[in-house]
């Protein structure tokens, strides 16, 4: 059955991306871009733990695969249903370009803060060697820049002036140097996501049909080498020394099966099937606790009274493996860990929203909607890699600025 399953999900992730490719607007639409994540980063692990199981039992490699195939179907059912006028209507903000750029330079100004701040620190790591401390609430709340880049880039395309030109390049910068210098993947693909979609909303612009398919493909090759590269990946494209990049070893490494993010989402899925324990949701609220509760001013003690902690598997006394340092859950695990297989409901809801959200933005020209898409598309990505508990730590913050510049916008 998990060959069956492993072609099922293939299946639907070249029906997501056929979908898109129907149409070219359809390309920053929310199920061909989550197909798009699917084909560059699930379907290579799934065939590399189909092919390299490790301790994963044949029955758990078969529930992530048919959980993988539903999720991504519902991608596609969510973005079906009918929009929700009401919710139109809310989105529908009218605005000044006056009060728009006085938004951005506020928000602009506390992404710099934050990067400042940043730049004060000292890292700390934790014992699976991800940052702790300061760093990370620094870190994170310095990503009001993105929601700045986009209102820059949309002015900036209405209107060439050099004042909204500089603005633009003046948010734009700590992005591009973080993926550019650091080889970050999530910034390096917010950073195309937002321009390209900003174009399109003022310019109508779109890439060639061709060009998108080669990028779709090239995914796959590169996201795993610019994660064991990082910053040197970049450097030497930018020096022109291209051939010194070995694409295909990062997917080989992959299919290799040695360390997969696919293979942590069995086995945890696999712990929650075997005990009957589950979330219930409560997994979502525990990353939003980590999150946004400082344990370093209120206390651990009381950060941890916070949380359920219902899913918090010892892999290694259940099945004699530990997860590595750096791995993620992905959004296909932590779903699962909160419903079970009714976990890709939240696919079908987040499809269904992004779908009232498009309408909005290009349709009605809802120039906050355009900005609420801009800005949720990536931690929409980090949802299938990282996990939705991710998804949700980041639109919680993007929100609450989006809402206070639409406050600010209507009055």
């Amino acid at each position: 059955m998990a060959q069956f399953y492993l072609y099922l999900l293939i299946g639907i992730c070249l029906g997501l991306l056929g979908w898109g490719f129907v149409r070219p607007d359809r390309i920053y639409q929310y199920p061909f871009i989550m197909g798009a994540i699917f084909v560059s980063f699930i379907v290579p692990q799934a065939i590399a733990l189909v092919e390299n199981p490790g301790v994963a039992s044949s029955v758990a490699i078969e529930r992530v695969l048919l959980m993988s195939c539903l999720c991504a179907g519902m991608c596609w059912f969510g973005y079906q249903s009918k929009p929700n006028l009401k919710l139109l209507k809310k989105l529908n903000v009218p605005h000044n370009d006056r009060k728009l750029r006085q938004g951005a330079i506020v928000v602009m100004a506390i992404g710099y803060f934050f990067l400042f701040l940043l730049s004060r620190t000292t890292i700390q790591f934790a014992a699976n060697s991800n940052w702790t401390g300061p760093a990370t609430i620094y870190i994170f709340f310095s990503k009001v820049i993105y929601i700045a880049l986009a209102i820059t880039v949309i002015l900036a395309l209405k209107n060439p002036t050099k004042v909204n030109i500089i603005l633009a390049l003046v948010a734009g910068l700590p992005i591009v140097q973080n993926a550019i210098l650091v080889g970050r993947r999530q910034p390096t693909f917010a950073f195309l996501v937002i321009i390209g979609v900003c174009a399109f909303y003022v310019r109508r612009l779109l890439p060639p049909r061709l060009l998108t398919l080669g990028a779709t493909v090239s995914a796959a090759y590169i996201i795993p080498i610019l994660g064991q590269l990082r910053g040197d990946f970049w450097s030497a494209i930018l020096n022109g020394n291209i051939s010194s990049i070995n694409f295909e070893q990062g997917l080989n490494r992959v299919l290799e099966g040695n360390v997969l993010e696919f293979r942590n989402a069995a086995i945890l899925m696999d712990a929650a099937a075997k005990t009957g324990h589950y979330g219930y949701g409560t997994g979502f609220w525990d990353a939003i606790v980590f999150q946004y509760v400082p344990g370093q001013l209120l206390g651990y003690g009381f950060k941890n009274s916070l949380q359920f902690n219902l899913t918090s598997f010892d892999t290694v006394s259940l099945f004699d493996y530990s997860i590595p340092n750096g791995s993620t859950t992905t959004g296909i695990g932590d779903t699962f860990l909160e419903l079970g297989y009714f976990g890709c409901i939240i696919f079908y809801i987040l499809a269904y929203y992004f779908k009232n959200i498009w309408i909005s933005a290009v349709y009605q020209n809802s120039v906050f909607s355009q900005l609420l898409y801009a800005s949720i598309i990536s931690p929409s990505m980090a949802g299938i890699t990282h996990g939705i508990d991710r998804f949700f730590q980041e639109i919680i913050l993007q929100i609450f600025v989006l809402m206070a510049i639409r406050y600010y916008l209507r009055n």
